[in-house]
This record gives C-alpha cells, sequence and structure tokens, in this order.
C-alpha cells in the first residue's frame, strides 16, 4: 500500500512531500554517516573520495568529481586534506601532464579498506531495519529515480574512455542500480 500524502489544497503538506522527505532523510544519513567517520578523521567527502580513487586508481581529478557529482574545486581540496595526510598521491599522465591523476598509498588503502567495512556495516543495519523484499524496492524506486533525475555519467578527460567505476557506490539490487543513500550517491 502507498501512503498518500496529506494535502494543503492541491498541494502536498511539507512534511510528506516526497521530495522532502528524501532531503531529509539524506540529512540524517549523512550526519550518521559523518559520526562513524569521525574517529578516521575524515569528512564524508573525503571518505567519498578516497573510495573513489582506491576503486579506480590514476583517474583524474576532474573524473573522479564527474563521478563523485562534485564541484571540482570541492573535490581538490578533499584530495589536498588527503594528500597532506599521505592517504593519497597525485601524478600526471605520461602521455598528458595536464590532468591529475590519483592514486591512494598503502596508508591511503588501509583507511579505504575500514571506510568501505564501515559503509557496509552501514548498509546492512539500514538493510535489516526494512521488512521483507523493501530494501530491493528501494534501491529500485532510487534508481528510478535517479534516472528521472539525471544519472550520473563519469567521463574522463579530453575524449578519453572513462574509468570503470566499482566499489560499492552503486549497487546491483532490482532493475535500477541506485546510488548510496547516505552521501547522496558518495559515500
Amino acid at each position: 500500500m502507498i501512503a498518500t500524502p496529506q494535502r494543503i489544497g492541491a498541494v502536498p503538506a511539507l512534511d510528506s512531500s516526497l521530495g522532502f522527505r528524501l532531503s531529509r532523510l539524506a540529512r540524517r544519513l549523512r550526519r550518521t554517516w559523518a559520526d562513524t567517520l569521525a574517529p578516521l578523521e575524515l569528512s564524508p567527502p573525503q571518505a567519498a573520495v578516497l573510495r573513489g580513487v582506491a576503486a579506480s586508481p590514476g583517474s583524474s581529478l576532474r573524473a573522479l568529481a564527474r563521478h563523485l557529482d562534485a564541484d571540482p574545486m570541492n573535490a581538490k581540496r578533499c584530495v589536498d586534506a588527503l594528500e597532506a595526510r599521505g592517504l593519497l598521491e597525485s601524478g600526471h599522465d605520461p602521455g598528458d601532464h595536464r590532468p591529475r591523476t590519483l592514486v591512494v598509498t598503502p596508508a591511503g588503502a588501509a583507511v579505504a579498506r575500514e571506510v568501505e567495512r564501515l559503509a557496509a556495516a552501514q548498509d546492512a543495519q539500514l538493510e535489516e531495519a526494512l521488512p521483507g523484499d523493501v530494501a530491493s524496492a528501494i534501491y529500485d524506486a532510487l534508481g528510478r529515480l535517479e534516472t528521472l533525475l539525471g544519472p550520473d555519467r563519469p567521463e574522463a578527460d579530453h575524449g578519453a574512455t572513462a574509468p570503470e567505476w566499482s566499489g560499492r557506490a552503486r549497487r546491483t539490487r532490482g532493475a535500477g542500480a541506485a546510488a548510496n543513500p547516505a552521501t547522496g550517491g558518495a559515500r
């Protein structure tokens, strides 16, 4: 049974509006995720950058920002902070010295594995809170909404083929693969 939103005239009441409720839930998930990452001294955007680079070493900063649907300057600030901590290294593609390519250091790989473990634990907790096959239905619905609103399209710099993005950034349950809701797709 689908819950019908309460209405004020022809408009859904704020608290029952689907967009408002999804935004509110996303904010709560981001706060929870930030609290989970606090012992690692990582912000959620830094964790997303670290996971993205670990999943696709050698990616350019621009391609990473596109994949994460992040502002390139914010992604650069995260990369700089992670480099300062010794978790990432940057260099240049030998064939084209313009794009900045990124790789995790051994210390960064260990932290990325811990972030993956924490993300999996949070996903499991969320899924366990849902009865029956509701989690699959939510993943499917999120995938449909992402398609409606414009899916992320990672593109490499300068017309090259985009790297394959792996890891837990996209789920494969149901008909649509949904981005992880804890960070709006970039956890």
